[in-house]
């Protein structure tokens, strides 16, 4: 007679699921994290390239002797066709919706902090990962500088957010 194979019971196989389930449950987690901390990384990545691309496009548009008004409809064209091959990475249906190409309109902010928190208030939680521009024409006559800054809404909130979950990058306008 052949000597008897003995396989797993039904207990042993209850506890190996048990332990899978356990480890299941706090690696899903933590790499669902590290997922969102990767988009609003890319998001605000996007951003900041962006912002110095349209930089270079206001001076570039200055020189050639554009008006304020001029410059910033010049960008909004440049944005919408230069920059939408950069998708938003929280948009994942894949439609580039990653630069909004209106810019708001911000007057009166004498300090960067302050447009900041005005580029800020230009976003919201509906527009997540989506860039928002705000421009503030220098003005010789108040003196209040020129600025050029996008804000992100993110999933992530962090101690340098302008306000919780929006973080701004922002820049002077000669």
């Amino acid at each position: 007679m052949p000597p008897r194979t003995r396989g797993f019971t039904l207990i042993e196989l209850l506890l190996v699921l048990a332990i899978i389930g356990i480890i299941s449950a706090i690696a899903i987690p933590a790499l669902l994290s590290q997922r969102a901390r990767a988009r609003d990384k890319a998001a605000t990545e996007n951003m900041v390239g962006s912002l110095g691309d349209l930089l270079g496009q206001w001076d570039r548009f200055h020189e050639k002797g554009l008006t304020s008004a001029q410059c910033i409809a010049s960008m909004q064209t440049y944005i919408q066709t230069a920059d939408g091959k950069s998708p938003n990475p929280w948009n994942t249906a894949g439609a580039s919706t990653a630069y909004n190409p209106v810019f708001n309109i911000a007057n009166g902010n004498a300090t960067g902090s302050q447009f900041a928190l005005a580029a800020a208030n230009n976003t919201n939680v509906g527009k997540l990962g989506q860039v928002q521009w705000t421009v503030q024409t220098p003005d010789h006559v108040t003196g209040n500088p020129g600025f050029l800054g996008g804000a992100v809404w993110l999933i992530s909130s962090t101690a340098t957010d302008v306000k919780p979950h929006v973080q701004v990058k922002e820049s002077s306008l000669e």
